[in-house]
């Protein structure tokens, strides 16, 4: 073993008169410190984005007298988000390939966390929907972040530390109810001529916060080194590599790197913005990666559709499940679709005041749902390197089209949440494990691309899945339920061809 070491020293100092490529560069800076505080980082972006979108599954049930909701109008006010991610998704990646991942998740977040604040002020339906949209279109940026952090890692490492991101997921489903439940129950209320300001609003200030924090703390971190090497930056790549070296060595050692090869030219500086960001769509569907990346797009597409159909309106769902076991002498078994088309007709029939009422159980509940995640999330990471990543994603998009069909024949709270714990633990991991196999399988020049074009695709299901959910929900509750099972099934056939492609 020191025999090893020593000869390992021994090229290291050799290689100070010539260059070496950069995924040899990257495993000579080691292992340590850095890639840790960069998972962390990372995976906090990851926590936020569950904030920033699961939040509204609360705000939707608070809000709903004060913006006078209707089933349609929360159903729009879920799609407002997609909208505004849908068209993120297309820019931000063209953004992050051009101008740097690091830039491109400053920006996205510090718009994600700005607008959300706004959000939180706004006293008409239609600002607020607004600056949800604008709020979506920065948190899209967001699947930057998987290309961040691989292009540190070497590919020893890859693999597992994209799949512990999905532990991030599930501790932002949990975090995200256990806030909700501390804020929104309070009763205070700040009224006046200009603003009405009360527990909810506070609540989208507090899940506004940690995209603003972490703007700040990305601003100290360094910039992709593929990245700057695709860029033709030769000494910034260099100074990248000192400085995650010295933190992984800890000491002021120097780096034996003095020269890296460089790619063959990536320059767009000279294209504008729109021209750039046509000439990178045309290049990667066109390129060897095409297949792969029309194959990625439909997976993308069917399991966003099917995982926001439904993961959104579950605190809904639960809340008029949980209505009719208290108000109705429940004699008789009554399907999921039954209760819920009841919870529509029954105020009006007997003129209650409108109720932003949120049961204390929905909470407790969408926590449970977060902890039933907790198991998958910490067996992909523990297996990963026997079994893989595409194992995983068959295996989970399998799972969670039988939970979601099953939930047509649910008849209370309790079954209804275990369905949802299931299909939450199945198809959220599904989704992550669909993000690390895009960026491990395309090259720096067309990652950023590739994700975010995926994205788009799924962001395009998510919006129509929510619009039919909000048209469908009270009257024929089997539409949605049937589309997001029949696409999850499709997910998983579909993934079997990627599979075999890739």
């Amino acid at each position: 073993m020191e025999k090893d070491n020593s000869k390992e020293v021994v090229d290291s100092a050799s290689l100070l008169n010539r260059p070496v490529h950069l995924d040899k560069a990257i495993e000579m800076i080691g292992f340590g410190y850095f890639h840790y505080y960069i998972l962390f980082i990372c995976g906090s972006l990851y926590v936020s984005v569950a904030f920033s979108v699961t939040s509204i599954s609360f705000i939707i049930p608070s809000a709903q007298c004060d913006f006078r909701m209707t089933s349609f109008h929360k159903g729009l006010l879920n799609g407002a988000m997609m909208i505004g991610m849908l068209i993120g998704s297309f820019i931000w990646g063209y953004v992050a390939d051009s101008r740097g991942r690091r830039f491109t998740l400053i920006i996205c977040m510090l718009m994600d966390g700005l607008f959300n604040i706004l959000s939180s002020v706004s006293q008409m339906y239609s600002i607020f929907i607004f600056c949800r949209l604008l709020s979506g279109f920065g948190i899209s940026g967001s699947t930057t972040l998987f290309s961040y952090l691989v292009e540190f890692l070497n590919i020893k490492y890859r693999e597992k530390f994209l799949s512990w991101m999905e532990m991030f997921w599930t501790s932002g489903i949990i975090l995200v109810p256990c806030v909700a439940w501390l804020i929104i129950p309070q009763t205070f209320r700040i009224e006046n001529e200009y603003i009405l300001f009360k527990s909810w609003n506070l609540f989208v200030i507090m899940c506004s916060l940690p995209s603003i924090t972490l703007a700040l703390l990305l601003m100290k971190m360094p910039e992709s080194p593929k990245f700057l090497l695709s860029q033709g930056k030769h000494k910034e790549t260099i100074n990248c590599l000192k400085f995650v070296h010295r933190w992984n060595s800890n000491s002021d050692d120097k780096f034996p790197v003095t020269s890296i090869i460089m790619p063959s030219s990536n320059d767009k500086s000279n294209n504008s913005f729109f021209d750039g960001l046509y000439k990178s769509t045309i290049d990667l569907f066109t390129s060897k990666f095409k297949i792969i990346a029309i194959v990625t797009c439909i997976i993308h597409f069917c399991a966003t559709t099917s995982y926001y159909m439904l993961i959104l309106w579950f605190p809904e769902l639960m809340n008029r499940l949980r209505w009719y076991e208290t108000y109705s002498n429940f004699q008789n078994k009554t399907t999921m679709c039954e209760i819920v088309s009841m919870y529509k007709a029954e105020p009006e029939v007997n003129n209650l005041k409108c109720d932003d009422h949120i049961d204390q159980s929905v909470y407790m509940n969408i926590m449970i749902i977060g902890i039933a995640c907790i198991p998958t999330s910490l067996v992909v990471p523990l297996f990963i390197n026997k079994l893989g990543l595409r194992f995983f994603t068959v295996v989970s998009f399998f799972g969670s089209s039988i939970s979601a069909a099953w939930l047509y024949f649910i008849t209370s709270s309790m079954e209804n949440m275990v369905l949802s714990s299931i299909f939450e633990a199945f198809s959220s991991i599904g989704i992550s494990l669909t993000y690390c196999i895009t960026v491990e399988l395309f090259p720096t020049e067309y990652r950023g691309m590739a994700a975010s074009i995926g994205t788009m695709f799924g962001k395009i299901g998510a919006l129509l899945g929510n619009i039919l959910i909000g048209i469908f929900i009270d009257a024929h509750c089997i539409v949605p339920i049937f589309v997001s099972s029949s696409f999850l099934i499709s997910e998983y056939k579909y993934d079997i061809v990627f599979n075999s492609l890739t």
